[in-house]
């Protein structure tokens, strides 16, 4: 984000992240270890919330049909599949708990982690 766009995200970013972070919890999901990958999609979802008063995923094209972009509002329809098959959604918002775990366990193995 740039400095002008900070002022504008704010409560968008403050509220995605907080239903990313509910949808995770209740789902029995992560959000991504990485923090930068996390940041990047919740700032696309931050930035669709502000253009279009909706969370659609960021990693999706919002077309303007509204029943085809119903499915991509975030959490996306196939983010389940996605997580199933490949241990994260497409945006990498989301990944499995145990993905989460184990890459919070070889940090720790490789110092990363105090």
């Amino acid at each position: 984000m740039t400095g002008g766009d900070d002022h504008e995200l704010k409560p968008g970013l403050e509220r995605v992240t907080r239903a990313a972070e509910r949808h995770a919890e209740n789902a029995g999901l992560a959000l991504h270890h990485d923090p930068a990958l996390r940041r990047h999609a919740l700032v696309g979802l931050a930035r669709n919330v502000v253009k279009y008063g909706i969370p659609y995923c960021p990693c999706r094209e919002v077309t303007g049909d509204q029943e085809r972009d119903r499915a991509n509002i975030c959490p996306c329809r196939t983010h389940r599949e996605e997580i199933r098959r490949f241990g994260e959604c497409e945006c990498g918002l989301y990944t499995a708990k145990q993905t989460e775990d184990r890459s919070n366990q070889e940090e720790r193995e490789n110092g990363i982690h105090d």
